[in-house]
């Protein structure tokens, strides 16, 4: 038994990494990131390991909380109770076999306020509508303070590769940037970072070659 349910395990993170090494060879150009970005919410799932109980309810809902600006748009949508990914590489309303549900925190003081536990914490680099003074600095900052040592996986996103390893060296596990002569999305992922808060991110998506480990 225990050696049929390894097996399963790595023909799912295999079957992950299939889907996963498409997305590395053959992306869309950067006007198109967020239906790359959208997608990698579901990788994510299976190519991290949280803890067995990382939060109260995690066991019911694959939760992803959307700090600042929401800019998925047609890619993430809300469906019944919960929310449907849509992008060119998956379609899928469940990560991990669970509904996904999207919890939007548009400001900064909305965070601070009303922060529930999540498996993935995205930071926008743009304000929400209507949120004016607030700059990603502060999104990040109040991200960290507030997740400092919870297996919550932080993923931001910068402007270019300089960027992003700042931010992924002061705390942020994933950071995405727009390498645009390669047309890519690529991203910086600190596996020291992760480690710290409890989670395991797994060999595939550490080889891959739009990443870059810290």
């Amino acid at each position: 038994m225990r050696r049929s349910l390894s097996l399963l395990c790595v023909l799912i993170t295999c079957g992950l990494l299939i889907d996963a090494r498409s997305l590395d060879a053959q992306q869309p150009a950067p006007q198109n990131e967020y239906d790359i970005k959208a997608g990698w919410f579901y990788f994510l799932g299976g190519l991290i390991q949280w803890p067995k109980q990382p939060f109260k309810g995690a066991d019911k809902d694959f939760v992803i909380g959307v700090l600042g600006n929401n800019p998925f748009g047609a890619y993430i949508r809300p469906v019944g109770n919960g929310a449907s990914i849509k992008s060119t590489r998956i379609t899928t309303d469940t990560i991990q076999r669970k509904p996904i549900k999207v919890i939007q925190y548009s400001s900064v003081a909305e965070f601070q306020n009303s922060y529930s536990p999540c498996h993935i914490l995205f930071i926008s680099r743009s304000s929400a509508p209507g949120v004016l003074g607030e700059t990603a600095q502060a999104r990040v900052e109040a991200a960290l303070q507030k997740t400092t040592g919870q297996p919550v996986v932080l993923v931001g996103e910068a402007e270019n590769e300089a960027e992003s390893l700042v931010y992924a060296k002061s705390g942020i596990i994933i950071c995405y940037w727009n390498d645009l002569q390669e047309k890519r999305v690529k991203m910086v992922v600190n596996d020291t970072h992760a480690k710290r808060g409890q989670l395991k991110v797994l060999s595939p998506l550490l080889r891959l070659r739009i990443v870059t480990v810290l």
